[in-house]
């Protein structure tokens, strides 16, 4: 006999300065996506040039982010689950996923427990929907070859793009937002 878990619905609302520790939180988890032994400490990404600015400042101008977050904490507490940001860079100081000063690269990351429920696409969706309301007309992406998210990104539309200096192991991701549009939830799977 099987029991039936039930799930808290999910909301999402915008990221601000107080989400910055979160953010490190999700950034941890999308750059430990593979498990294993030799995950990186909370220690070790904020040492890291390339990616603490990913979140180092968090919220500066022109910084869009937003937070999944479970209603169904005690007492009607929300508790963030997931996280989903854009941030600019220059060539100067590129990101990973860099393509141009005016396209915002994207983090994600959804806790471990929460994930396989759509939120990690929902947050997409949502930060997509955002970017484009605010005239932002692509967004970028680094993501490991392999990672089972390549497979979401490539279902929200995101192209990958040869810019020759990926890093190795990685590709870069394109995301139109001129011509995109939401995808439902049949374009996508369940």
């Amino acid at each position: 006999m099987t029991e039936e878990v039930r799930q808290s619905p999910v909301g999402v609302r915008d990221a601000g300065p107080e989400d910055a520790e979160f953010l490190v939180d999700m950034l941890l988890e999308a750059v430990n996506w593979a498990g294993g032994e030799e995950q990186l400490s909370r220690k070790q990404l904020l040492r890291d040039r390339t990616l603490s600015h990913y979140v180092a400042g968090w919220q500066r101008e022109g910084d869009l982010g937003v937070v999944a977050v479970d209603m169904g904490g005690p007492g009607g507490l929300q508790i963030p689950v997931g996280a989903a940001w854009l941030r600019r860079f220059s060539r100067q100081h590129p990101g990973l996923g860099y393509v141009a000063d005016d396209i915002p690269e994207l983090s994600m990351g959804v806790v471990p427990a929460h994930r396989g429920r759509g939120i990690g696409r929902g947050l997409l969706r949502t930060i997509a929907t955002r970017a484009q309301d605010a005239g932002i007309r692509a967004i970028s992406l680094s993501v490991a070859i392999g990672n089972p998210a390549v497979a979401l990104y490539t279902a929200a539309g995101f192209r990958t793009v040869d810019l020759g200096d990926a890093p190795e192991g990685a590709q870069t991701m394109l995301l139109d937002l001129l011509t995109w549009q939401p995808p439902t939830t049949q374009d996508v799977g369940a």
